[in-house]
């Protein structure tokens, strides 16, 4: 199968906006690139991610850019202007989203040495629901819904969800909280400081939780 590379650099963004409601960038991938992608991998630092299955045939990215310091990063409180975003990510930020064979990447990597980040930088993902998932964060949540396949998702400091899932969930996070409802497959939670509730879910569970409780309603294992 003919290899599809698609690498896009915050220097190409499609779509530009300060607003943190809005997306700072977008990438859409037509019919045929996103019938090649079978697994989705992401990677962020200081903001969250969100994975939505859609019936529709495209895949898109969007990326959320806020500013972690604003109200308080200077006297006149006033928050970084779109120029500012675009220069601190050029700086300070190796951002990739490109479509590799049967994979689509998505990474906001810190660069190093640069010192504390102002920018959080959070991803929305929508997607062909047959899909497997590898996603990471620190300091931010994650949340999948919608979706068929098989899920490993993680992070440090923030919660995970997952509704209307059909397929296999790994979650695990330190310092946060899990949900899992309306979902049926193998289903493996772990957490450490942190709560565990499952509703409206069948199969292999297994949960844990280290200074925190597990609430189970209308759980069947099988």
């Amino acid at each position: 199968m003919k290899k599809l590379f698609l690498s896009i650099l915050i220097s190409a963004c499609l779509h530009v906006s300060a607003q943190s409601s809005e997306p700072f960038s977008t990438w859409n991938f037509g019919a045929n690139a996103a019938s090649s992608i079978k697994e989705v991998e992401v990677n962020t630092v200081n903001g969250n991610i969100t994975v939505t299955g859609s019936n529709g045939p495209e895949t898109t990215v969007e990326m959320y850019v806020s500013d972690n310091n604003r109200g308080i990063r200077r006297q006149k409180r006033e928050a970084m202007s779109n120029e500012e975003i675009k220069q601190e990510l050029e700086r300070n930020f190796t951002i990739e989203v490109k479509v590799d064979g049967e994979q689509l990447l998505v990474v906001a990597r810190p660069n190093s040495n640069s010192g504390p980040q102002r920018l959080s930088i959070s991803f929305k993902i929508t997607t062909p629901q047959p899909i497997n998932s590898s996603l990471r964060a620190v300091n931010g949540g994650i949340s999948i819904n919608n979706l068929l396949g098989s899920h490993n998702i993680q992070t440090v400091n923030g919660s995970l969800k997952a509704e209307s899932i059909s397929g296999n969930v790994f979650g695990s996070t330190t310092n946060g909280s899990i949900s899992v409802t309306n979902s049926n497959g193998k289903i493996t939670l772990t957490t450490v400081n942190g709560s565990v509730n499952i509703s409206d879910v069948t199969g292999v569970i297994s949960t844990s939780t280290v200074n925190g409780r597990v609430k189970e309603t209308n759980v069947t294992r099988e």
